[in-house]
């Protein structure tokens, strides 16, 4: 498989500490009435704009890569609207007259695309940053459980997952096309029950799912976010489970488009698992990656 990665060595131009103390002894900024959270905001934006390299890898035949151009960004929005509103009615389409499915959170937001062979893009997600409007997750569900929760810029919030209707593998697929991969106990279309069948095992993996959450893997190494929430039914959490992203329940299943369920990790738990369950995976996600960013625990 071919993991060719096309990212500079990720280095920042100020370490945090030194930028913050630079914005707040800069005259210009002096003048500026701002709170301590939009003070906040500003340090991880500048950080995001300014310090660290885009992200472009390529994984078998697909390209992978961070949007970095208005005309990507509304290729991802036109894939939203077809697959969030047109395909199965997640939103209202004629809330979207410009056929563009957008929100309030994606200013905040660093958005990730698969090209195909004819740069098409048939694949989004975006890891939405720490900002003023906080996260979807904790609007729509009370969070209960989130063990360690850190401070809200180490966290980032995964969603608007969507593969192209072209790109799943069976009609019976849904938007993240994982239901191929699983069995019908899990939500798949599968008839195999016993998920340690090799016949199941041998199945080839997503490959534009992995693609996409390594992308938001090399991301967040680079912006110092550790922990990841999502909200989601629950097939997406068995399909990434099985391929090593493990997460855990931390608030009640709500209402949310559907039944929707949340969830939260740290890499640091997904790189453990991954070195004790999944090796070629995390070999996957570290190729390519620079030495500063690797779990201390294989140094």
């Amino acid at each position: 498989m071919d993991y060719g990665v096309n990212i500079m060595p990720f280095q920042y131009i100020f370490h945090q500490g030194r930028l913050l103390f630079f914005l707040l002894t800069s005259p210009w900024v002096q003048n500026i009435k701002c709170s301590y959270h939009e003070l906040r905001f500003l340090v991880h934006m500048i950080k995001y704009k300014i310090g660290v390299q885009m992200i472009e890898f390529n994984y078998g035949k697909f390209r992978f890569k961070e949007v970095d151009s208005d005309d990507l960004r509304r290729e991802v929005f036109r894939l939203r609207y077809e697959v969030y509103a047109l395909e199965f009615g997640f939103e209202n389409p004629y809330d979207f007259l410009d056929k563009l499915e957008t929100d309030e959170f994606d200013d905040h937001s660093v958005h990730f695309v698969t090209l195909n062979q004819n740069d098409e893009v048939i694949g989004t997600v975006r890891m939405i940053l720490d900002s003023t409007k906080g996260f979807p997750v904790e609007h729509a569900s009370e969070i209960t459980d989130f063990k360690d929760k850190p401070e809200p810029q180490y966290i980032t919030e995964v969603s608007r997952l969507a593969v192209s209707q072209n790109m799943r593998r069976r009609f019976e697929d849904g938007m993240h096309g994982v239901e191929s991969y699983l069995p019908k106990s899990q939500g798949g279309v599968s008839d195999i029950s016993n998920k340690n069948n090799p016949d199941i095992e041998k199945r080839q993996k997503p490959v534009i799912i992995l693609g996409l959450y390594k992308a938001i893997y090399l991301k967040c190494k680079q912006l110092g976010i550790t922990h990841m929430y999502m909200i989601t039914e629950d097939k997406l959490f068995h399909a990434l489970y099985k391929f090593g992203f493990v997460f855990t329940q931390v608030g009640a299943c709500v209402e949310y488009h559907g039944k929707r369920t949340p969830y939260a990790t740290s890499w640091d738990t997904i790189e453990k698992h991954m070195h004790q369950n999944h090796p070629d995976l995390l070999e996957f996600l570290l190729f390519g990656m620079d030495s500063q960013y690797r779990p201390k625990f294989l140094s």
